[in-house]
């Protein structure tokens, strides 16, 4: 239960600190993702449902995330958050 809260805890410092770059963003989002899912399945009420849940959930989070990436890349030819406010016309 501790090493996921530390987890957690670990992601959201990765996404407010280092927001630079927006894969920096979605690590620490998956790294969140992945301590609700150690949670879930540690704890005594937990069900098969919940954690398959949590788990199909991150999954999409991830490939959302990667298609993201790829198409900023594509544009920008960078993944610098700061990208996404300039305009490029």
């Amino acid at each position: 239960m501790c090493f996921g809260f530390v987890l957690f805890v670990l992601g959201l410092s990765i996404t407010l600190v280092q927001s630079r770059h927006l894969i920096s963003v979605f690590l620490g989002l998956e790294f969140m993702a992945l301590s609700f899912m150690l949670v879930g399945s540690i704890s005594v009420h937990s069900n098969a449902s919940y954690v398959l849940l949590i788990m199909c959930m991150a999954v999409c989070e991830a490939s959302v995330a990667l298609a993201l990436i790829v198409n900023m890349v594509r544009v920008y030819s960078s993944d610098r958050v700061m990208m996404l406010s300039s305009d490029k016309s």
